[in-house]
């Protein structure tokens, strides 16, 4: 291992040096921004159309929320509360700049819509099933294409932030720092811990095996998406996932 002070003046000086693409969109202000339109959709969507139908993590997250007297006006928007927590605190901790470029929240998405390629094509083989915990295809034809977008834009944002940002991290801290496991065996084991709870949630009931085997292989594939290519990337490949089965392909 280099020391730091081994390390040439160039490489020591990083505040020179212009930052690669991936240390750009794993910065939380540009996460954050690049997440903020599905932010605002889905915080307008629970105030005008309440009736759309909430994802389990969703009405999880309420009753956690409801435990401790938090209001129901606030707990109804708590995704958005806790994501924007989060990064704006993480952002103020490391101090990054605040200036965005255009091309950065344009690339995250774009990166969404590559990434989620690879999904749309592992589903044609199980039949393409709704990542959205709680709803069945028969429920879904009885939606409007609106709500149908509001509930894809729901699950995208509750289910990374319960299973990927602090499933993941949960999980990586107990394998790591209290088991002592090395940090790539306890991300690695992260991910699979993670990819079974989502599996399990999407079908509770243990019903279908093919639906078992392709939400726990999509369960792996969206946590190694989110440790490579950070949680704006993520949230937008699950979003435009299910908005492309549930108003493309239903």
């Amino acid at each position: 291992m280099v020391l730091q002070s081994q390390q040439p003046e160039q490489v020591i000086r990083q505040s020179d040096a212009r930052p690669s693409w991936t240390e750009l969109i794993l910065r939380p202000w540009c996460m954050l921004v690049a997440i903020v339109p599905l932010l605002v959709i889905d915080a307008l969507g629970t105030s005008m159309a309440p009736e759309t139908p909430d994802t389990v993590a969703g009405r999880l997250l309420h009753q956690l929320l409801g435990f401790f007297d938090v209001p129901p006006t606030l707990a109804t928007i708590a995704t958005g509360l806790i994501i924007l927590a989060v990064l704006l605190s993480w952002h103020l901790m490391q101090r990054d700049p605040w200036k965005v470029p255009l091309r950065v929240p344009l690339g995250i998405v774009g990166e969404g819509v590559a990434w989620a390629i690879p999904l749309l094509l592992l589903a044609s083989l199980f039949s393409a099933a709704v990542l959205s915990g709680g709803l069945t295809n028969d429920q879904l034809q009885t939606l409007s294409v609106t709500d149908r977008i509001l509930i894809s834009v729901a699950a995208g944002l509750d289910e990374e932030l319960v299973f990927r940002m602090a499933g993941i991290a949960l999980l990586h801290t107990i394998l790591v720092d209290l088991l002592g496991r090395r940090p790539g065996t306890g991300t690695v084991l992260a991910i699979l811990g993670t990819a079974v709870l989502f599996a399990w949630y999407h079908d509770p009931s243990l019903a279908s095996l093919s639906r078992l085997v392709f939400t726990f292989l999509a369960g792996c594939y969206l946590g190694v998406v989110y440790i490579l290519r950070g949680f704006a990337v993520v949230v937008w490949v699950h979003v435009l996932y299910d908005i492309a089965v549930t108003v493309l392909l239903t």
